[in-house]
């Protein structure tokens, strides 16, 4: 699957595609929202959702490692655990 690919899907698809698709990475707290972060194939995609209400509030993808977005995650991914 390819990052445009993900992004042209209705949100159902979406989830479908990160339920049997993707790796989990990391998690992350900022009050009040969790954020969580997949990795499908060579792309990633955080969900956002609201800790309170258990709502998902959005999906965010992108594939640049280099990204400010992968930036919050780099000290929770343990690389090693990756590659077992």
């Amino acid at each position: 699957m390819t990052l445009y690919q993900f992004n042209t899907m209705d949100e159902m698809e979406q989830t479908e595609a990160i339920w049997y698709h993707s790796t989990l990475l990391a998690e992350r707290v900022h009050e009040p929202y969790l954020y969580i972060l997949y990795q499908i194939d060579g792309f990633y995609v955080e969900e956002k959702v609201h800790k309170e209400h258990n709502v998902r509030l959005a999906f965010k993808s992108f594939s640049s490692t280099n990204s400010d977005f992968l930036k919050p995650y780099l000290d929770k991914i343990d690389i090693g655990e990756a590659y077992k």
